[in-house]
């Protein structure tokens, strides 16, 4: 194995343990010494690779970010029709895949420090931004010449997207995973009625 190589898996390794410790320590607890003690290495090996948990926290949060990238580039891949696209950007961040305990365990932790952490808050700005992104180009196939209801929808979905989840995410929270898909196309299908109706 090459040493680029092994450094690509060490930090997969280490970024994989993070994850584990975060969702079974819980975010206090997952110490630099125990996500070492789970990749089976040591927490010298750990600073060699993330100079502290900061570190280790950003590059599992853009390894996240990535996974979720691949995924919503995946169903817009097989989407055929503009309100496919805007589905498909829907299913992708709200899909089982977000709501495994792990993932929400380390999602969770990100946001809670987002405003104690200036890397952490501009990696939120950047999945912010995507996100975005991703809706206005859907829909602005779906709605041409319409930039109002455009915005608007791309705000309120992104906004609507992100509580759901919260909402989901929580052991409390009252809304099932399942549900959450079926909200946000209510929320899309209602203003989609509005902005086509005869005035």
């Amino acid at each position: 194995m090459g040493r680029s190589s092994l450094k690509h898996q060490r930090h997969l390794d280490l970024i994989r343990a993070c994850i584990q410790s975060l969702h079974e320590d819980g975010p206090e607890a997952a110490s630099l010494a125990r996500i070492a003690k789970r990749a089976g290495l040591t927490a010298g090996i750990v600073a060699h690779y993330f100079g502290d948990k900061a570190e280790l926290m950003e590059a599992t949060m853009r390894h996240l970010g990535r996974e979720l990238e691949r995924e919503t580039a995946r169903r817009l891949a097989a989407a055929t029709t503009p309100l496919e696209r805007v589905h498909a950007v829907i299913d992708a961040n709200l899909g089982p895949e977000q709501f495994r305990p792990d993932t929400t365990a380390v999602w969770l932790s990100f946001w809670a420090r987002i405003n104690h952490s200036p890397r952490l808050a501009h990696l939120q700005r950047i999945n912010t931004a995507r996100l975005h992104s991703n809706l206005r180009h859907a829909l602005r196939l779906l709605l041409p010449d319409r930039d109002d209801t455009v915005r608007t929808l791309t705000l309120g979905l992104s906004t609507l997207i992100d509580g759901l989840w919260l909402r989901a995410a929580l052991t409390h929270g009252g809304i099932d995973p399942d549900e959450t898909r079926a909200l946000a196309y209510h929320y899309l299908n209602a203003v989609l009625n509005e902005a086509n109706a005869p005035p």
